[in-house]
């Protein structure tokens, strides 16, 4: 099932994603903004990857797609999903470049897979963990009616140094 509005569909990953993930997985910038490792990835690994993509009930991951170009702009995931308590967090990542930065593609992808989690998985909270550097992000999602929660203390290590992390929620009833 596709989760989709007027502007954009929330997709399977498919084969032909490929060159557009590995663009954002291999950029520095981007890299520098978001959690996790730092290590280049190759076409044949990204491939690789694809390839043992199954489905879970822990993980939703989606390809962003603007509907009128019928181009990936990016992916938006939902991870780490608890039914019993009903939470989840939620990672973006979009495309580089001009044409997909700034025009609202994030801030519709994050609000229609949000209504997903809540409407369709029953989820109550959901949650995001964002470099404190990373003020695009944080005035993304608190464009989203996610509330800033707190600081986690030097949790992610970047360029030489350990960094802080913003972490943001919102709850179905907010």
């Amino acid at each position: 099932m596709n989760i989709s509005n007027e502007k954009m569909i929330l997709r399977a990953v498919e084969m032909q994603d490929k060159d557009m993930l590995l663009s954002i997985i291999n950029d520095a910038d981007t890299e520098y903004m978001l959690g996790g490792w730092a290590l280049p990835v190759s076409s044949l690994q990204q491939e690789e990857w694809l390839k043992n993509q199954k489905q879970s009930l822990d993980t939703v991951r989606c390809v962003i797609q603007d509907k009128v170009a019928e181009k990936a702009v990016g992916m938006i995931v939902l991870t780490d999903i608890d039914c019993k308590n009903g939470n989840a967090e939620i990672h973006i990542k979009l495309a580089l470049g001009d044409e997909f930065r700034n025009k609202g593609y994030g801030t519709q992808a994050i609000n229609l897979l949000v209504e997903y989690a809540f409407e369709e998985l029953r989820l109550h909270l959901i949650y995001a963990r964002i470099n404190k550097h990373n003020i695009a992000s944080q005035k993304m999602f608190s464009k989203c009616g996610f509330m800033e929660e707190g600081i986690l203390k030097e949790r992610v290590f970047k360029k030489g140094k350990y960094m802080d992390v913003v972490l943001f929620s919102k709850i179905r009833t907010e």
